[in-house]
């Protein structure tokens, strides 16, 4: 894979919003998982105003993957483990408000299948993709990589500021310089809004104490790749400076991507939703994606969502 930086690609978005999504209890993860992706999904791309709009489906928080660093906490219980990440974003305040108007219809349908959902915000510039060479762009289903979302809390005795500064500055960019790291996503997370209305039936409530101040999303070719990285310099280098900036480091495997809007057009998983896009792709049958065939499932003009 070449290694491509995409950070330019950042500067069109204005507003991202990252959905932490955990299951209602009485359902099970494959029940959760088809809802979400094929009932949920399709119809959260249809509203208007979205530039991308990605799920993230998970396995539960993985305490062993980083080499531990005392004083740093990596496990965390039950009730904080999370099934899926919703991450969409805006290019304009106009059209991040369109779609606020319209998501009445997405909080009714949560309560069929979400316990809790907790929305956090980033602003200009505060989410930013530094390098991506994993060749899908518009993936749909389990990725041939080692792919992590890793949440953050900052240490007590810093500032946000001071956080977000060493994030960056430091963390960041010794990370990215390492060929071994094939993506590499980074969110300052503005904290969560509990004034927000709540959904029927769903929690959107979250303690400041329990709420992440950043997260960001890591990939490796492989399993050899990733271990090596960690005897890098590139990761050791900044080890040492870990405790004074951050406090808890929760990371979750991810067993699918599913894409339902990218540039501002729906992708196949958005149309037909990703079982059927699944099952298309596999058996190359491009006929499904012609313009005659979208139009006859769609309606005429119905395959893009820009506002």
């Amino acid at each position: 894979m070449t290694k491509v930086n995409y950070s330019e690609d950042n500067q069109d978005v204005t507003t991202v919003l990252y959905i932490l999504i955990q299951k209602k209890k009485e359902i099970d993860y494959q029940t959760f998982y088809s809802y979400w992706k094929n009932v949920h999904g399709p119809v959260s791309a249809r509203l208007p105003g979205q530039y991308q709009y990605w799920q993230y489906h998970l396995t539960y928080n993985s305490d062993d993957i980083w080499p531990g660093i005392d004083g740093i906490e990596y496990a965390i219980s039950e009730e904080e483990q999370l099934d899926g990440i919703a991450e969409l974003t805006f290019t304009s305040d106009e059209n991040f408000q369109a779609w606020v108007n319209t998501i009445a219809i997405l909080d009714s349908d949560q309560q069929n299948f979400v316990n809790k959902a907790v929305m956090y915000r980033t602003n200009l510039g505060n989410s930013k993709t530094y390098v991506n060479s994993i060749e899908n762009s518009s993936a749909i289903g389990k990725l041939d990589v080692i792919k992590f979302h890793v949440m953050l809390k900052k240490a007590n005795a810093i500032t946000v500021d001071e956080f977000r500064k060493y994030m960056v500055d430091i963390f960041a960019e010794s990370f990215v310089k390492s060929d071994l790291i094939i993506k590499f996503r980074l969110h300052l997370l503005e904290e969560h809004d509990n004034s927000l209305p709540p959904a029927p039936g769903v929690s959107n409530y979250e303690p400041l104490e329990k709420q992440y101040q950043a997260a960001f999303e890591i990939a490796f070719k492989n399993s050899i790749d990733m271990a090596t990285f960690f005897n890098s310099e590139a990761y050791t280098s900044v080890v040492k400076d870990y405790r004074n900036y951050i406090k808890q480091f929760v990371t979750f495997g991810e067993q699918g991507t599913y894409t339902f809007i990218d540039d501002g057009k729906l992708t196949l998983a958005g149309q037909r939703t990703s079982t059927v896009a699944e099952l298309i792709t596999s058996l190359g049958a491009t006929n499904q994606t012609e313009d005659k065939i979208l139009n006859l499932m769609l309606g005429k003009d119905k395959s893009t969502v820009v506002v």
